[in-house]
Order: structure tokens, then sequence, then C-alpha cells
């Protein structure tokens, strides 16, 4: 039996939060998708039975769902495939921890708000644009007022070493090594938030027993433009590479927040470290690869 379950422990925040919870001594495991794992359970959540059939196996206390489909702009163009796995997975999850009593940790996002005028606190009420932010609305709604024990945590921009590559910076590293330019917009206004500084932050939230919305990121507002030449100076890579441009130039499927971002006073106040700003993190980052602790990009 594990305390806690990951579902979506191949994913970048999975796989942090996977490993924080075994560096702090918790019984824990994880799920994956398709991307096979050592250790990792297979599962599809659009299956509900599967779903079902581990949790009743595992018997955890405390059940973390950041798995998701979560590129934006496919969510937009594949509402049905996306919806299968936002919402109806999610409700497969919420419906499989009731069965064992166990306490749900839900991953939502900043896209929930129309980015009109960040940076939003817990209470403002949301306003997506994109069908991913409205899916994640009917996730977290899925959880409020269905399970008596959760812990809704939104973030936004999270970056770090991850196996997939799939962030941000790790993309945008592997682009400027090959001397590619990066096109990147300069009036999108986010929180970059530091992928094991978020992992350590949930899991000591969600094992102190701390409940309900809480918003998790970075300290820091700052453009996609401005983070990414943050990105490339840290790692001694040329910034003239990066090429501010307008969202509208990039011509993306899904509508993306402009001036969004989190306030996180209220995770802030009951979590014993700190929140770390993008510029630290970054630092924190080209530390890791020379110490070859996480996967090279």
């Amino acid at each position: 039996m594990s305390l806690h379950l990951v579902i979506g422990a191949s994913g970048q925040i999975g796989a942090h939060l996977l490993r924080q919870l075994q560096q702090v001594g918790q019984s824990a495991s994880g799920t994956f998708y398709r991307s096979p794992r050592p250790g990792l359970f297979p599962l599809d959540l659009r299956e509900e039975e599967s779903v079902f059939a581990l949790v009743r196996r595992l018997e955890p206390r405390v059940i973390y769902l950041p798995a998701g489909f979560t590129n934006v702009d496919q969510c937009e163009v594949d509402p049905g495939s996306a919806y299968a796995i936002n919402v109806l997975g999610t409700w497969h999850a919420i419906r499989a921890a009731n069965l064992v009593q166990a306490r749900v940790v839900f991953f939502s996002s900043d896209y929930v708000f129309d980015g009109a005028s960040g940076p939003y606190a817990e209470d403002e009420p949301p306003r997506p644009l994109s069908e991913y932010g409205r899916q994640k609305v009917l996730g977290e709604l899925g959880v409020a007022l269905n399970v008596r024990d959760y812990l809704i945590v939104r973030t936004t921009v999270v970056y770090g070493w991850e196996e997939q590559g799939k962030n941000f910076v790790q993309r945008l590293v592997a682009s400027l090594q090959e001397r590619k330019r990066v096109r990147v917009p300069y009036d999108q206004i986010g929180s970059p938030t530091y992928a094991p500084n978020l992992a350590a932050a949930v899991v000591e939230l969600a094992t102190s027993g701390a409940a309900g919305l809480f918003h998790i990121a970075g300290p820091e507002r700052v453009s996609r433009y401005e983070f990414a030449r943050a990105a490339a100076e840290a790692f001694k890579l040329d910034p003239a590479l990066i090429e501010p441009v307008s969202t509208p130039e990039l011509a993306q499927p899904a509508p993306r927040p402009l001036q969004a971002g989190l306030r996180i006073e209220k995770a802030q106040a009951l979590w014993s470290a700190r929140l770390l700003g993008y510029r630290e993190g970054l630092s924190r980052m080209v530390a890791e690869r020379q110490e070859e602790s996480y996967a090279r990009p």
C-alpha cells in the first residue's frame, strides 16, 4: 500500500512530485500513460475501471492529479480528446478517490483567467479564454463539489529538468544550442515556476492538511521574452537568437491570457520555505545539469 499516488508521474510536475515525496520519506507510487518509467504503473485516465482497480489495489491516502491533456493549442483543435482526459478522466479519479476516502490534490492553471488584470488571487472569478482553461475550470468544480478533502493548486509557466523535455526552458535551450532562432512573445506576462520548488510546496501543504484552493507559482511576473533572455544568459547562450514578437504574430490556435500570473500570499504564508524567483530557479537548473542529477536537454 502506498500512502501517496501520483497519477501522471512521468510528466514534469508528476515526476518532481514523486521525487519530492520519496525524498521526504513518504511511501509513494506513480503512474504513466505514454512514457514508461521504471517502477511506475501504466494507467489511462479515460478507462474508469482501470482507475478504480489501481486505486482499490493501492488504497492511497492522497491522490495527486497533475496528469492531463496539457497541449493548449491541441486542446483547442481537438477539444473532444482533451475533454476525455481533462474532465472525464478527472471525474474517474474523483470517484476512485471517494471509494477509498483519499484526499485529492488537483492541478490547475492561470489559464482559468482571461489575462485582463493579473496577477490573480484565489478569490477572483475564473474567466477562461481557451478550451484548455474551460476544461480546467470544470476539473476544479468537479473536485470542489464532489471531494470531501481536497487541495486545488493553480500554477503557471512551470520549468525545470524533465525527461520528456517539453517545458519552455528545455525547448529553448535545445534550440539555442543548435543556433536556431526562436520567436518568443513579449506580451504574454506570467509567473515562471521552478518545478522542484513547486513540488516541495505542494507536498508540504498536502501533508500538513491544508485544504481548499491555493495559487503556487514563482513570486515574479515577467514576459515570456524576458524570461527567455534570462534563460539564455543563465546557460551562456546567445540571447540575440531570441526574436520578440506579439502574440497575434504567432497565430496560435488557442487564445492566451496576456496579463496573467498568480498571487501567492496565501500559499506562501503556510509554507516553511519560499517560492523562488525565475533567475534563482534558472541558476539551480544550471547547477543541476553540472551535477548531472537531472536529465540533460
